[in-house]
């Protein structure tokens, strides 16, 4: 693993650099796995931006219907929709290509903040 400006994370594979996003960052998930080798990298592609997704586990596979979250709650940017499981939880799915706007916004933002900070440390 690399890094890239703005504390980016980067990874090798074949012949191309794919970007780390951290999921459960993202999502603000407690106690999510922090190190690389407690994880799984999960290739997706969204929009035109090809990265992967670290995930604590997969779980499993199964059909599932969808629930539109913006016609019955709100729009969360990131989130497609939700579906209640067997067993009466719900899960939420995951919108790739929101998921990768997030984060781009937050790395943005980190870097515009570590740019003033390092012009304010210059003056």
């Amino acid at each position: 693993m690399d890094r890239l400006a703005g504390d980016a994370e980067v990874i090798r594979l074949r012949d191309e650099r794919l970007r780390i996003i951290r999921l459960g960052s993202i999502l603000d998930v407690e106690g999510a796995e922090t190190g690389l080798d407690g994880g799984l990298i999960v290739v997706v592609e969204g929009g035109r931006e090809k990265v992967g997704l670290f995930v604590d586990e997969l779980l499993g596979q199964q059909q599932i219907v969808i629930k539109s979250l913006e016609t019955n709650f709100e729009k969360i940017e990131g989130v497609s929709g939700a579906t209640i499981l067997g067993d009466g939880r719900v899960a939420l799915i995951l919108d790739v290509a929101g998921v990768i706007r997030v984060w781009l916004t937050r790395q943005a933002r980190a870097e515009r903040r570590d740019y003033a900070s390092k012009c304010l440390e210059e003056e």
